[in-house]
């Protein structure tokens, strides 16, 4: 445990030293900028009040020049303390330091089970599936991950909650080995919460308050690590990986459809129930009503456009590479499509039928309580259909030989079918996810472009259309920029040709 392999790009400060003027230099330790197991030992040093020189670096430098000397396997944090030399384990160098320097111990005596048993849950439970959850980019375990998560913050809320009363830290009253295996972990949820749109709820009332706190105890601001250069390296190592891009898109596609599709039928329903007698006698509300109504067409157009171009993708691109490997996979999603496009198709040729009614006659009113029926059973098979597909058809794609290069691949061919989705209709598409999905769909897109010489000018492309777009678009084009600033530079280069 405690091999630190987290990415740092190398446009970071190439290195950081601390040094306690008290000390000439007897304790050392090296290790990556970022690192939260070079964290631990920090948090431990400071709570000891151990004099020590730091030396962090981002891990190019670790395997070149005097860091090659200073640890010939490669392994970080080391730790030197005269002639005693660790190396990799935060396990060992902290069980090394709790018995050698015995101020302010970590373990008091009367908590050693319940720390202990903490510490374990936190380096063997919590630790990786924090790690995993912002470095595994497979978006087919993500969901399984988000369930962990949640489990470990309920896990963590009931431990803390058990000594909230006694004091701030996470046994209560005294900082523990506890609190320094935990701070450097849970301070990365910021991290996850940007990427993945997950934080620790108000569900858990115990483990916000400690996270709030944390940042008063004395042994953790000298050691905090910049969580917005964290957040740089980690967009970086997600640019550079794109793990399974075409699953990736795919269900980031059904996500944004089903957004807009749900977003749909609650406004069909809303003017559905919407009384002919209530408008008749209010005339503000029946302009409203009427300029709803008179924006169906476009707005079901737009999603009818997206969701034909999704089911073409498939058909031609991801459906074929399925059948290479087992053919007759992609028959049961086959036949959702042939079911749904006749019901797609009825729906807007009865929003047609709609525009040419009387607002608030019989017919219409009926009009539309049959198109609100027909939508839900169009939002039914749809959610049945994308859960499926994503269950059963796309992990299998992996399966089938076609791994994240073959995928990278596949990609291209997407944007070729889904012209009109990356063309007038991409920030439609992107209004209907979440920023941080924004950027991973985004950052596909930029990866193609910056490994692919046949659309060099791709980024270029999207950022004049994100720019361009309507106002009511203006929310996607700002995250864009603050997601992904190579879209901002693109534009401003050409802005200035």
């Amino acid at each position: 445990m405690g091999n630190c392999v987290l990415s740092v790009p190398s446009w970071t400060s190439p290195t950081y030293e601390h040094e306690d003027e008290t000390d000439g230099g007897k304790v050392h330790l090296y290790g990556d900028v970022l690192c939260p197991y070079t964290q631990r030992v920090r948090l431990a040093l400071q709570h000891k009040g151990v004099p020590v020189k730091t030396i962090l670096v981002v891990p190019d430098d670790l395997t070149s020049g005097s860091f090659a000397t200073i640890s010939p396997d490669g392994k970080f944090p080391v730790f030197q303390d005269g002639v005693h030399k660790l190396s990799g384990s935060t396990d060992a160098i902290l069980e090394y330091m709790e018995k050698t320097f015995t101020d302010s111990p970590l373990v008091p005596s009367e908590m050693v089970k319940e720390a202990d048993e903490w510490v374990a849950y936190i380096r063997d439970t919590f630790t990786p599936l924090i790690r995993q959850l912002l470095y595994d980019g497979n978006p087919l375990i993500q969901q399984d991950l988000e369930t962990k998560l949640h489990d470990a913050f309920a896990k963590l809320d009931d431990g803390i909650g058990l000594n909230r009363s006694k004091g701030p830290f996470f046994l209560g009253s005294q900082f523990t080995l506890v609190d320094v295996y935990v701070i450097p972990f849970l301070a990365l949820v910021d991290v996850i919460t940007y990427f993945r749109g997950l934080e620790i709820a108000s569900t858990y009332p115990h483990l916000v308050a400690y996270k709030a706190a944390v940042s008063t105890f004395p042994s953790y601001k000298p050691v905090q690590v910049d969580i917005d250069l964290l957040k740089k390296a980690v967009a970086e190592s997600w640019v550079q990986k794109a793990p399974l891009p075409i699953v990736l898109m795919t269900m980031l596609q059904h996500h944004s459809i089903l957004v807009h599709l749900e977003r749909f039928v609650r406004l069909v329903d809303r003017l559905a129930s919407v009384k002919p007698e209530d408008i008749a006698k209010d005339s503000m509300k029946r302009t409203l009503i009427g300029t709803q109504l008179r924006g169906l067409p476009k707005q079901f157009g737009q999603l009818l456009d997206l969701m034909q171009e999704h089911a073409q993708m498939e058909e031609r691109i991801i459906f074929p590479a399925l059948d290479m490997a087992d053919p007759g996979l992609s028959a049961s999603a086959l036949k959702d499509h042939a079911r749904d496009l006749p019901v797609m198709n009825g729906i807007r040729e009865d929003i047609k039928g709609i525009m040419a009614l009387k607002q608030g006659s019989s017919d219409h009113v009926e009009a539309l309580s049959e198109v609100v029926i027909r939508l839900h059973t169009l939002q039914e098979n749809t959610v049945e259909h994308y859960h499926e597909e994503e269950r059963e058809q796309l992990p299998l794609l992996e399966a089938a030989g076609f791994g994240t290069k073959k995928q990278e691949m596949l990609v291209g061919q997407c944007l070729a079918v889904m012209e009109t989705s990356h063309g007038h209709l991409l920030p439609y598409l992107l209004q209907g996810l979440q920023p941080h999905e924004i950027q991973q769909y985004l950052g596909i897109l930029q990866h193609l472009s910056e490994q692919n010489n046949t659309t060099p000018q791709l980024l270029l492309q999207v950022s004049q259309i994100l720019s361009n777009a309507d106002e009511e678009f203006a929310g996607v084009w700002k995250v864009a920029q603050e997601r992904v600033p190579t879209l901002a530079t693109r534009q401003a280069n050409a802005a200035g040709a």
